[in-house]
């Protein structure tokens, strides 16, 4: 700072610290003056005046004779002393500064006098508005041998050294007024000039700190602030353009971070993560919004040896693991290696999901094993009825319409099995990308439908459909996939349970809704049911087989379930039916 900034703001303290230090003295010595006054003229009045005028007044009080005192008081005649008696009751009954006492007030509320009732002799000051003028009042209490109690008090007026007193603060508050009016005027040229601009300033700078990037320093036309906002205003300009292009490039960083299909992440060595990306939040969060992630805590046993034998050994990571995030596993292929900034040591860690991919893999690998099992059967019973026919059963009517036969009814049955095959794959591929296209639902009418489509069915087999409770529900789902399931219910039914009805009914049950099948047929045996929504899975597979089963229907009905939110149940008992069940969340 230099020296004049200095003296501006030097000078308006020293002369406020000068008036206030005069203004404390004269208070004091005004104050200590008043006090010594009235201890010395209170001592006086008590223990002097008050006392002489007691012995005057006694003896006619103890004769009983209280004219006298009055008289006594009321003749008093002193320029500068007053004196009062009051009785017990506080009652005035002579007062030598006033003509015709009766009309005095009570005077038991006075200090000094209740304090003398009460047998304290006693002193104060304070405004007389009978006379008009300040006065001390010493009271002493009267007690006559016959039991009567009175007050006399002397009084003197302070009015002269009051007058002075009151002179001496005036010429203080006089002093500080003169003061604090050259304080002002300094205070207000360092506000203007200095002060203002400086807070103006500060507040233009501390908010392009802040990010807005638009403000401008305000230069001052004159003062000792003008300078400094100059060069302020330079480097804010600077500033402003090194932070446009530094907040450019961290966005386009952050852009890229967070668009990464892989989680990355910077791991300290206590596990806590001081960097990561969404992909990364999302596979390691402990619960949804979470803003600190430690990865032994929220990571797999196999991460975790990963993790603490990367920071004591430095060695790479590159390794599938498995983990389980609320309730969820996954696969994993975790990635990374150690680093060194500000000597400190970091892990850098990516971690790709590979849960989708190796669930496709597995779904695949599956696939193709029962799929290539299924179709052998037909297959095999195609190309032998073709040979045969070859061989010359063609030319014999009754062979070749034999064979012909078995070529069309596993050409059906092969047709069949390739349309619940692709329905199936296309049921799991939707689950697994997640693709739903919904759109919402007459549920009721689809029920209706699919039934519908299964009378003629039903007629042939001499099979009653009966629709027991259809609820109105609407939920958001495919119409189609759903009335195929039902349809792939109903037809089991028909076909499988044994019996000769089946009641199909649709129940709204708060936020779900039921679609049951229930048959009087044969039932299932127990050993059964947990494998009856598996693909190719049959109970009795040559039963199938003959009535052109795929095995393929209740993994349908299970997917399609899935794939609304829901699932697929199934009830039995042996000899007294079946109940199927498609729960689906509203």
């Amino acid at each position: 700072m230099k020296n004049r900034d200095k003296i501006l703001f030097a000078v308006p303290l020293l002369a406020a610290l000068g008036v206030a230090a005069l203004a404390c003295a004269l208070f004091w010595h005004t104050s200590e003056f008043e006090r010594a006054y009235l201890r010395e003229a209170q001592g006086e009045l008590l223990d002097g005046e008050s006392r002489l005028a007691e012995a005057a007044v006694r003896p006619a009080l103890e004769r009983g004779d209280v004219l006298a005192a009055v008289e006594f008081c009321n003749g008093f005649k002193d320029a500068k002393t007053r004196l009062t008696l009051v009785n017990a009751a506080g009652e005035v009954l002579a007062d030598s500064s006033v003509e015709g006492e009766a009309t005095m007030d009570n005077h038991r509320s006075r200090p000094e006098i209740d304090a003398a009732l009460a047998g304290t002799p006693n002193s104060t000051q304070r405004y007389s508005a009978t006379l008009d003028a300040w006065m001390i009042y010493a009271a002493i209490p009267v007690r006559t041998t016959a039991g009567d109690l009175y007050a006399l008090r002397v009084a003197k007026s302070s009015h002269d050294v009051s007058r002075v007193l009151s002179l001496g603060k005036a010429n203080t508050a006089l002093a500080l007024v003169l003061g604090g009016a050259i304080v002002l005027l300094l205070t207000s040229y360092i506000l203007l000039k200095v002060r203002r601009p400086l807070e103006t300033l500060q507040r233009e700078a501390s908010a392009i700190a802040a990010g807005e990037l638009k403000r401008k320093i305000v230069v001052p036309e004159s003062g000792i602030a003008r300078e400094l906002a100059q060069t302020i205003s330079r480097m804010a300009e600077q500033l402003k353009t090194q932070i446009r292009e530094i907040t450019a490039e961290r966005n386009e960083r952050e852009f890229i971070f967070n668009s990464l299909t892989e989680g990355a992440m910077q791991i300290e060595r206590d596990g806590n993560v001081v960097l990561c990306n969404e992909e990364a939040r999302k596979l390691f969060a402990p619960y949804p919004n979470a803003q600190k992630i430690n990865i032994f805590r929220c990571g797999s046993p196999d991460l975790i040896r990963l993790v603490h034998k990367a920071f004591l050994t430095g060695a790479k990571i590159d390794r599938e693991i498995e983990t389980e995030t609320n309730g969820l596993r996954r696969t994993l292929l975790a990635q990374g290696g150690i680093i060194e900034r500000g000597g400190e040591r970091f892990l850098l860690l990516t971690v790709t999901d590979l849960t989708n991919l190796r669930r496709l893999e597995s779904f695949r690998s599956d696939f193709i094993a029962n799929v290539s099992h299924e179709i052998k059967t037909p297959l095999t019973s195609i190309l032998s009825a073709v040979e045969s026919l070859q061989d010359g059963a063609l030319r014999s009517p009754e062979n070749a319409a034999k064979f012909l036969k078995i070529l069309h009814g596993q050409s059906k049955r092969l047709n069949a099995l390739v349309r619940d095959i692709l329905s199936l794959a296309a049921l799991e591929r939707r689950e697994v990308s997640g693709e739903k296209e919904f759109t919402p639902v007459q549920l009721d009418a689809t029920l209706e439908n699919a039934v519908n489509a299964c009378r003629d069915l039903a007629d042939a087999a001499g099979f009653r459909l009966e629709i027991t409770r259809n609820d109105a529900v609407e939920l958001n789902g495919d119409s189609q996939l759903i009335e195929q399931a039902i349809v792939n219910l109903v037809g089991n039914a028909v076909k499988y349970s044994g019996g000769d009805r089946a009641e199909i009914s649709l129940e709204r049950r708060g936020n779900v809704a039921v679609v049951s099948v229930r048959d009087f047929g044969v039932g299932i045996a127990a050993e059964h049911l947990p494998r009856l929504f598996e693909r190719f899975y049959r109970v009795h597979k040559e039963r199938s087989q003959k009535l052109g089963g795929t095995g393929l229907g209740l993994a349908i009905v299970k997917h399609v379930a899935q794939l609304h939110g829901g699932n697929a149940a199934v009830e039995s008992t042996p000899g007294a039916g079946t109940c199927f069940r498609i729960e689906l969340p509203l």
